[in-house]
């Protein structure tokens, strides 16, 4: 990372990262650490190394997914994450699981177009205005 970034701005991992929360997860994907973290604008670092590596590894099945809807449009037009790893809430405190959407495409047409690429250990539902997605 750049040495004129304000380090008031970069948060500490398990690991030993220091990390700033635009950073993508992946190296050439569209998810930044802030989408995994950030929960109604509170930032939720991970708690242990295995929660960051979830985290890690939920975001690179999340990329694959995504290329599978977002193939014909533009590249910025990706997946919007609601809640990934909230610690407080069970379903979301280890970063296996995530809620999103998108904008241009409702619910049910992107259910449709990922539940023949969901594997036997993953979970895809739509749950409330979202889509629910869980790797284990």
């Amino acid at each position: 990372m750049s040495k004129n970034i304000n380090p008031d701005y970069m948060f500490k991992f398990p690991s030993g990262q220091t990390i700033h929360p635009c950073r993508l997860i992946q190296r050439d994907g569209c998810l930044m650490w802030k989408h995994a973290l950030l929960y109604n604008n509170e930032l939720c670092v991970p708690k242990t190394e295995a929660h960051e590596q979830h985290i890690v590894k939920t975001a690179q099945r999340l990329e694959e997914l995504n290329s599978w809807v977002s193939r014909d449009s533009e590249p910025w037009e990706c997946l919007n994450v609601m809640a990934w790893y909230v610690p407080q809430i069970e379903e979301l405190s280890e970063g296996i699981a995530c809620y999103f959407s998108y904008d241009q495409f409702d619910n049910e047409e992107i259910y449709a177009t990922l539940s023949t690429h969901i594997l036997s250990h993953e979970t895809l539902v739509i749950k409330d205005r979202h889509l629910y997605f869980r790797r284990c």
